[in-house]
């Protein structure tokens, strides 16, 4: 073998060498893989805390991890805010070796762990209302590499204030059919930055500016529509004007903002008053001055709110009235009863030419309601 020959082939052994070695070699876990796939928080549901000093929310936690290694050993967990103005450790598990998450293996890589938060009122503050809370997580991998990491930024929960409203008010009650109710109600909030005198329940405020709905369910539904849309004034205060069409129930109903949960109000319910008719017929026209009259007519009322079908209102005290030609006032001569249909009939002695009609005052459930008059010249 020649002098070069010799040198070339120790020369391709170095290389050929170092690769049987590096193909012999066992593999191992990359170093920094870990990393979070998946975190759920409050079922990804908002946290709503209210003003009570004693009130907490329980939060249940779970992530998925994923490690080469096979998971990670140790878990500090805690839930923070984005603008770092709450941060809140998870409750420690008994029998968990001081971590704060239980993980089990998912896959020969991946872990699935939980934990529970709970939030105390009384940690808040009012910049913590509208701040999105993602999961921080530090500890050791089964490789022994330390990590740090922030939950999933698709995945953060909000953390808002309670909101209340008042139970609407509607007046008046019962209301005439066609007529302008009047709601009323109140949107309130907790100011997280004061407490009051026992010096753990936050401040109740009234929250103005908002954007708060009035809505209508007619009766015998249980569905809102949204009949028009206020903004809530000094104090909380809401007021809206709104025709009564049909017998039902009002409440508020308020979408929440960018601080504050939705709320809904408790509902008032309102009952229109039976639209009634009522007519009237004095004969004969003319009449000789001193002569008897007959005043007819007849008492209705409608069968449903629509006011589309009438019926004869039974055993009715109507007024008959009379107005003197020139005048405006009428004076109730006397009082009759309606008969089993409805119908009115009287006599009365004409003593001077004017109008003549029949006047109903209304009950607890159909509307008053007065006749047209019916004009009488003497002869």
């Amino acid at each position: 073998m020649t002098a070069a020959r010799t040198r070339m082939l120790a020369a391709l052994s170095v290389p050929m060498c170092a690769a049987a070695l590096m193909a012999s070699a066992p593999a191992r876990a990359d170093y920094h893989d870990t990393k979070i796939l998946s975190t759920t928080i409050n079922n990804g549901r908002p946290i709503v805390m209210g003003a009570s000093g004693s009130a907490t929310a329980t939060v249940p936690v779970t992530v998925e991890i994923y490690d080469d290694s096979g998971g990670v050993e140790t878990i500090d967990a805690q839930l923070k805010s984005v603008n770092l103005s709450f941060f809140d450790f998870l409750e420690e598990i008994p029998d968990n070796d001081g971590d704060n998450m239980r993980c089990v293996a998912k896959t020969a890589t991946t872990q699935l762990c939980s934990g529970t938060a709970v939030i105390h009122q009384y940690d808040l503050h009012d910049n913590s209302a509208g701040q999105a809370l993602w999961l921080h997580i530090s500890g050791y991998t089964m490789d022994s590499e330390q990590y740090v990491l922030y939950g999933h930024t698709a995945a953060p929960v909000r953390l808002f204030k309670q909101t209340w409203l008042t139970t609407a008010n509607a007046t008046p009650e019962p209301a005439r059919k066609g007529s302008n109710l009047t709601v009323t109600g109140t949107l309130t909030q907790p100011d997280w930055s004061y407490l009051l005198a026992d010096g753990s329940t936050k401040m109740t405020v009234g929250y103005a500016g908002q954007p708060v709905r009035l809505q209508f369910a007619r009766a015998g539904s249980t569905a809102y529509t949204t009949v028009k849309t206020v903004t809530s004034g000094a104090g909380g205060a809401l007021k809206a004007a709104a025709p009564a069409n049909l017998s039902g129930t009002w409440r508020w109903y308020f979408g929440g903002s960018g601080t504050s949960a939705a709320a809904v109000s408790g509902g008032d319910a309102v009952t229109l008053y039976k639209v009634a008719r009522l007519t009237a017929n004095a004969t004969p026209e003319p009449v000789r001055k001193g002569g008897r009259l007959t005043v007819t007519g007849r008492l209705t009322r409608a069968t449903t709110d629509a006011a589309t079908t009438f019926t004869g209102y039974a055993r009715q005290p109507v007024r008959l009235q009379f107005r003197r030609a020139g005048s405006s006032t009428y004076t109730t001569i006397k009082t009759v009863w309606t008969d089993g249909y409805g119908y009115l009939r009287t006599t009365t002695k004409a003593t001077a030419a004017g109008y003549w009609r029949w006047s109903y005052a209304g009950n607890g459930s159909v509307a008053s309601v007065s006749a047209t008059g019916d004009g009488v010249a003497l002869k």
